[in-house]
């Protein structure tokens, strides 16, 4: 099945693009979804955002559905569906 990426803020500009097509196998979950999208592009991220030893990301990156809830990392995603990569910040 196909789902698109779409990179936020400060993401995207770490990315060098606005987002990305992927092919995933039915009844992938969206921390599937992180995993493979940090093992193929990870050389782009700062390493405070990608840990490469244990093959995953920060746990502030998150997936949320366009228009849609923050997902958990366990949620199965949907053929056709639009994300968001969102890193939110902190500030004060």
């Amino acid at each position: 099945m196909t789902v698109t990426t779409l990179f936020t803020g400060v993401f995207g500009v770490y990315m060098g693009e606005r987002g990305a097509v992927f092919e995933v196998a039915d009844g992938s979950t969206a921390g599937d979804l992180l995993n493979h999208l940090g093992e193929e592009r990870c050389s782009r991220l700062p390493s405070g955002l990608w840990d490469a030893e244990n093959g995953r990301f920060h746990r502030s990156i998150r997936l949320a559905r366009c228009g849609g809830p923050v997902l958990a990392r366990s949620d199965t995603l949907r053929d056709g569906e639009e994300l968001l990569v969102i890193f939110p910040l902190a500030g004060g």
